[in-house]
Formats: structure tokens, C-alpha cells, sequence
């Protein structure tokens, strides 16, 4: 029986990538640049390499910081200070609350039926901060982030967290929900939770991933 979900943040509950573009434009534009979409993919394949790198424990977030956007410029061929960008970028990201088609609508679903709990890869105050000003705070009993935990999804180190902060629920009792096969999937199915998969871009479902929805509201089919 199911009693609680972890829900990601980032391409899960918020629209990351709307902030991403948001913020590539504005601040290139006013850099003098003019932003051109296909940035955007090149972004998206540095960062996405970076991250797992992270996974894996061959990058710690703080290295990720350094070199993420001095990394985008060069293959960008821009000439602009990466770290100075990382700064604007991140305080962008800090106040960026935009919901993620259907998400609202999800959590009212689930409120009520199931403890939930947000699990993100991320500093604390700036994901707190986040789902705060999307008003999607009051649904959570905890925001377990990596920020605060030390530890970064998939390790079994940020769900044993977790579990010990909510020692009444078992793994087999809990769901985790969020668009990463790397973190969300494989660090619950790891841990021997339950797992549906986020798969918003028609991607081959892995055998060992319980569940795949293709819309957030999809998981009424599920619980």
C-alpha cells in the first residue's frame, strides 16, 4: 500500500527549462548578444553532461558552478565571463516559479491521499524559496534537497535521509515521481521504492521503471 510520494522539482512540479530560456535570453540581450534558440540545445548538452557527472561523484556542485557557463561560452564561441553569468543566472533560478503543465492540479489530487515530500538535487533555500512562490509549499511535509542533505540523487545516501526523517514509512510504502531516469529513477528504484517516470519526450520506458505517465495528470491512473 502507498502511503507517500516524493515528488522532483526541476522538469517535474517547475518548468525548468522555461527558466533556462528565459534567462539565456535576457541576459545575453543585455550583454549585447543577440540569443538564438539553438543556444538553448547547446545548453542543455553541457549542462545534462555536467549534472550526471554529479550523479556520479565525478563533479561536486560547487565545480559544476565554475565551469558550467565558462564551458557553454566556449562552445558557443561567446566571449563573456562564465562565473559572473553562473551569479545572474542562479539568482534568475532563485526567483523563478514557473509550474509545470497540470501540476497544481496533481498535487490537489494527491493532498489529502498521500504524505508528500519534495526531493531535489539542489541548494535548500533557493528550491524552498522556489516552490514557495509557486504556492506548492503548503503541500509538502518536508523539502529533503541535496543542498542539505550532502548528498545527491541517485546515491543512497540522500533517501537514507530521507527514511530517516519519516521512519514510519517504508520504501516499498512510497513512489517516486520525476522526469530523470539518473536520479529520480534509479536512486528510488535502488532503494527499493516505487517509480514513475516523467516521460515528456517519447523516450523508450526501461523495464525496470514500474510506472511511466506522460502527464503529470496521468498519475490518477496510477494511485
Amino acid at each position: 500500500m502507498i502511503k507517500a510520494i516524493f515528488i522532483d522539482i526541476d522538469g517535474t512540479l517547475l518548468d525548468f527549462e522555461a527558466c533556462v530560456e528565459e534567462s539565456m535570453r535576457v541576459g545575453l540581450t543585455e550583454k549585447g548578444i543577440e540569443y538564438k534558440p539553438e543556444m538553448l540545445v547547446t545548453f542543455h548538452r553541457i549542462n545534462d553532461g555536467l549534472w550526471r557527472d554529479l550523479e556520479k561523484g565525478k563533479l561536486t556542485f560547487e565545480e559544476l558552478l565554475k565551469i558550467r557557463w565558462a564551458t557553454i561560452f566556449e562552445a558557443l564561441e561567446i566571449d563573456l565571463d562564465g562565473p559572473e553569468f553562473e551569479k545572474y543566472f542562479r539568482a534568475r533560478l532563485h526567483e523563478s516559479a514557473i509550474p509545470m503543465e497540470g501540476s497544481f492540479e496533481m498535487l490537489e489530487y494527491l493532498f489529502g491521499k498521500y504524505r508528500l515530500f519534495a526531493a531535489s538535487n539542489g541548494p535548500h533555500e533557493q528550491q524552498v524559496q522556489r516552490l514557495e512562490r509557486a504556492g506548492m509549499l503548503r503541500f509538502f511535509g518536508e523539502v529533503f534537497t541535496s543542498g542539505k542533505i550532502g548528498a545527491e540523487k541517485p546515491a543512497k545516501e540522500f533517501f537514507e535521509y530521507c527514511f530517516d526523517k519519516i521512519p514510519d514509512i517504508k520504501p516499498e510504502e512510497s513512489l517516486m515521481l520525476g522526469d530523470s531516469l539518473t536520479s529520480d529513477m534509479k536512486g528510488g528504484n535502488a532503494f527499493g521504492m516505487k517509480t514513475v517516470w516523467l516521460n515528456l519526450n517519447g523516450k523508450e520506458k526501461p523495464e525496470w521503471v514500474d510506472y511511466e505517465i506522460k502527464s503529470l495528470l496521468e498519475i490518477k491512473t496510477i494511485i
